[in-house]
């Protein structure tokens, strides 16, 4: 069975006489925005835009403000040089309580495989 065939032996009514204003007043209110619609989309393209501008001003500072590299303590791991560590240490304390003994401390390189210089 054909589908036109399915239509033939049906009667046609006709519509009613507002049947045309209502349709188009329905289509009216569905394509009307909402304000919740409207204002999460506002938010969503604000959202986006903000992000982009602030990517868009770290990528142009990088690019040309920060050009020279980095200052301060991060400059030598930028060059490749080693930043030499010394740490300060007290012996105050341990000069005291040698005093009061016989303790003699001697300071001397242990390995000789030592890959810094060590001061003594």
């Amino acid at each position: 069975m054909n589908a036109s065939d399915a239509w033939k032996g049906l009667v046609r009514v006709p519509a009613p006489p507002d049947f045309e204003d209502r349709v188009l007043r329905d289509l009216h209110f569905r394509l009307k925005p909402d304000p919740q619609v409207r204002k999460a989309r506002t938010f969503k393209w604000a959202l986006s835009g903000s992000a982009a501008v602030l990517l868009l001003a770290f990528t142009v500072l990088n690019l040309f403000v920060f050009k020279n590299g980095p200052a301060g303590p991060a400059a030598g791991l930028a060059s490749g040089d080693p930043i030499h560590i010394i740490e300060p240490l007290n012996y105050g304390h341990e000069v005291r309580s040698a005093s009061d003994s016989r303790t003699v401390y001697i300071l001397e390189q242990v390995s000789d495989a030592s890959s810094s210089k060590m001061r003594f």
